[in-house]
Order: C-alpha cells, then sequence, then structure tokens
C-alpha cells in the first residue's frame, strides 16, 4: 500500500487569508447591547402596564369590600358575576353594541375616506373638520350630544318633526334604554369615525398605483376596483382598525355616565361592562367583585383580538 505525500504549496502562491476575529468584547457587545438599551423602555412596559394587569387579576381572586383587600377566595367573584343577572345583560348589551358601533363606523368612515380620496380641491379643509371631533374630549361630547337629544331644547327633535316625524315632538330619548343606547350609540360613532376615517384615507391612497390604472385599463369600474382590489390591499390595516374599534367600543364609558341619568339608568337599562365596572368598585366599594369584571372584559378583548389576527392571517 502507497501513501501519497500531500502536496507541496507552490513557491510563491498566494496564502489564504483568514478573516479577522473580532474582539470578545465586541462580539458580546453585538448580543448584549440591543438588550441593554432596550432594558429601560421594557422596564417602563413592565411598570405601567404588566402591574397593573397582575395586580387586577390577584384582586379578582381575592374579597374587597370597602375598597379593602380580603382574603383569598378563589372563584367565588367569578362565580357570583356570571350569576348576577345585571352583569350578564350588561355583558350581552355591551356585545350588541360593540357590534353595532363597529359596523357603523367602519361602513361610514369608509365612505367618508372614500369621498376625501376623490381629490377635489376641499379636501384639505374637509379633513381638518372631519378630524376635529375626534379632538373634543368625551365628556364634552356627551354633554353637547345629551343637549341634542335633549326633550324640549334638542336639535334632533326639532329636526325630525322638521322633516315630517311629529311624533317626535317632545319625544323624551333617555326615558327607555332602547332610544338611550340609540342616541349613545349616535355619539360614540361620531366621536370614533374621525380617526378611522383618516386611516382609511391613507390606506386608500396607498393603493394607487399600477395595479388600480390596469384595472380600469381592463375595464373595471369604480365599485370591482373597490371591492376586489383596494380593499383586499388594505386587509392589514383593516383588520387593525377593526380591533381598534371593537375595543373602543368595549371601553365606551364616558358617554353612557354623562348621558345617562343615574348613570346606567333608567332602570339599568343602559349599564355596560366599563359603567358596570366602575360602579361596582366606586359606589358598591367591592374591588373583588369589580376586578374580576375587568378581567372578564380583559380576556374577551384578547379573545376578539385573536379571532381577527386568525381571520387576517387566513385570509392570506
Amino acid at each position: 500500500m502507497t501513501v501519497t505525500a500531500p502536496a507541496k504549496r507552490e513557491a510563491g502562491a498566494p496564502r489564504r487569508a483568514r478573516p479577522p476575529r473580532r474582539p470578545r468584547f465586541r462580539r458580546l457587545a453585538g448580543y448584549g447591547l440591543p438588550s441593554l438599551l432596550i432594558a429601560p423602555l421594557l422596564a417602563v412596559v413592565v411598570g405601567v402596564v404588566g402591574y397593573p394587569i397582575v395586580r387586577t387579576v390577584w384582586l379578582s381572586f381575592h374579597e374587597g369590600e370597602n375598597l379593602i383587600s380580603g382574603p383569598f377566595n378563589g372563584l367565588d367573584n367569578y362565580t357570583a358575576l356570571f350569576a348576577d343577572p345585571y352583569f350578564v345583560s350588561a355583558l350581552i348589551r355591551t356585545t350588541v353594541f360593540a357590534i353595532v358601533c363597529v359596523a357603523c363606523t367602519l361602513l361610514i368612515s369608509l365612505t367618508v375616506a372614500l369621498v376625501l380620496d376623490a381629490g377635489s380641491w376641499m379636501a384639505k379643509i374637509v379633513t381638518v373638520i372631519v378630524l376635529l371631533p375626534w379632538a373634543m374630549p368625551r365628556v364634552a361630547s356627551g354633554i353637547v350630544w345629551k343637549w341634542i337629544f335633549n326633550d324640549q331644547y334638542g336639535i334632533a327633535n326639532w329636526l325630525l318633526v322638521s322633516l315630517g316625524f311629529d311624533r317626535f315632538q317632545g319625544f323624551a330619548w333617555f326615558n327607555s334604554g332602547f332610544t338611550s343606547l340609540v342616541a349613545i350609540t349616535i355619539a360614540v360613532v361620531w366621536h370614533s369615525v374621525p380617526f378611522i376615517a383618516i386611516s382609511m384615507l391613507a390606506g386608500l391612497r396607498s393603493t394607487r398605483g399600477e395595479v388600480l390604472e390596469a384595472a380600469r385599463v381592463d375595464g373595471a369600474g369604480f365599485m370591482q376596483s373597490l371591492l376586489r382590489i383596494r380593499l383586499p390591499m388594505m386587509k392589514p390595516l383593516l383588520t387593525i382598525l377593526g380591533v381598534m374599534s371593537t375595543i373602543f367600543a368595549y371601553q365606551s364609558f364616558d358617554h353612557f355616565l354623562v348621558m345617562t341619568t343615574p348613570p346606567g339608568g333608567p332602570s339599568h337599562s343602559t349599564e355596560v361592562l366599563s359603567l358596570l365596572t366602575w360602579l361596582q368598585a366606586f359606589t358598591v366599594l367591592d374591588q373583588g367583585a369589580a376586578a374580576a369584571m375587568a378581567v372578564v372584559t380583559f380576556v374577551l378583548l384578547a379573545a376578539i383580538t385573536a379571532v381577527y389576527v386568525r381571520l387576517s392571517k387566513e385570509d392570506r
């Protein structure tokens, strides 16, 4: 058996240069520096967001009469909640209210965005006007809308009577739960539309391009381009706006507190989860039950958000 000697490197052949090794400190800095820079922000997020959530969950498993944390009671607060007819009614009412608000907000916002996207010379001025309701504080807008629906001096009744609906002469909107919810829904949608509409306007303007021009050349009309090209291209944005609108609707509190007398009236017919949580905490002074309501609302919103994200991924 013959063994061949390794070939010798020819004289004068260039030696392959090794890549320079970075110092160990630089290699460690490459891994640790980003974490070090983000650590202060992470600490703020944990302190501002994480601690209140953990504290609320902890309180929901304890008795809390008169705003004093009592002994551990397990799931008693939750079982008492779902056995309470007022809480179950508020949960159903809030869900229906959120569905109506989200549907109306998205449809009206899309209409406003399409009008602004038309490119008229008044678009910039109208954009500023559209933003004004969103800049108004919720409490102030609630007071304004309460006067608009006043039975004696409100412009809503005057306008409806002027249009021929005589039954609205002196009509008391806040004497029944259904009409109260109609008035509050209008106020909440009016306050929510500007932000969603401006966001949709930005999304519509990002869809302008060669695809839309090609569709127009092929004979696609306005509705075909909108339903089959522009809205599908805006699906990630629409998912985010849907989640935000749902959260805004479930967290509606100021309008219910300001526009109903007493809050949640008449006869508990306008109580929603956010208002009922506040009443339980600061009127009944039962922070254990209030914390349990807050946790139920949080879990419900998290589940709805997960469904939104899941649906958006399946459509890709």
